[in-house]
């Protein structure tokens, strides 16, 4: 997409001990972009989702994203600052909810937006209903995480990542948790937010929905980007082995 970039990662590695997980990897998603990683298990989608925000640091590289830049050597105590100030402007929704189970629904989406952004509890409480009715649990505002299901609560998750409006939004396997049976559910509110130009970038086994809802899909192999265009171009008349192996072509 011809767009201002929100995320321009520039070589980016990272290790774990003696394993390099990405190699010198180069992205930029633009504004309103929704971007599709997919790959093997283990080729490194989720270590470059996290250290889009940090969460996972990385030794080379540099990323900028919503207006920040990230680099080497970064610490969660000496850049708190700057690290809190991306993690308001990104969002990131995990494969397994991580949300607060003494709270409920409603709650688990006003806590950032009152404590963080310190709206008052009116506006953070007007905000969160807007959202849970968005992705329809309109009737589950007072629900406990346990009484939910698997799906109800990947959508509450989405909510409250959505309650701190972000420029960006990162889902890491969003659906992977969930019975096959509730995926549907997770999957239709992903693609309405796609539809309402929130930019995203989505690692996910979801071939399918990878080329409903993408501008365009990053096929990673061990590391690197082996792969990338219009989910036509890339899931259609994939180039590389390693495409065609994970589309199972070959």
């Amino acid at each position: 997409m011809n767009a201002e970039p929100i995320i321009d990662a520039r070589g980016v590695r990272t290790h774990f001990g003696g394993v390099e997980v990405l190699r010198g990897v180069d992205l930029a998603v633009g504004r309103g972009e929704v971007l599709a990683i997919v790959g093997a298990s283990g080729s490194g989608k989720t270590t470059l989702l996290r250290a889009f925000n940090y969460l996972t640091p990385f030794t080379h590289g540099e990323v900028h994203i919503a207006g920040h830049r990230l680099k080497p050597g970064m610490s969660e105590r000496a850049d708190a600052g700057l690290l809190r100030r991306v993690r308001t402007r990104v969002g990131m929704v995990f494969q397994h909810f991580h949300l607060f189970p003494h709270l409920t629904a409603l709650r688990n989406v006003t806590e950032a937006p009152q404590r963080v952004l310190g709206l008052a509890s009116a506006h953070a409480q007007a905000r969160a209903h807007a959202l849970l009715e968005r992705v329809g649990l309109a009737a589950h505002v007072h629900a406990y995480p346990q009484t939910l299901s698997g799906g109800q609560q990947q959508r509450v998750a989405i909510a409250r990542a959505l309650a701190m409006e972000p420029d960006v939004l990162l889902l890491d396997e969003p659906t992977s948790a969930l019975d096959p049976r509730l995926v549907g559910e997770v999957l239709a509110v992903i693609a309405d937010l796609a539809a309402g130009g929130q930019t995203m970038v989505i690692v996910t086994h979801e071939i399918a929905f990878a080329r409903r809802v993408a501008h365009r899909v990053v096929v990673f192999d061990a590391g690197l980007i082996v792969e990338c265009g219009t989910p036509a171009e890339v899931l259609e008349r994939p180039r590389m082995a390693a495409t065609r192996s994970l589309l199972a072509m070959d």
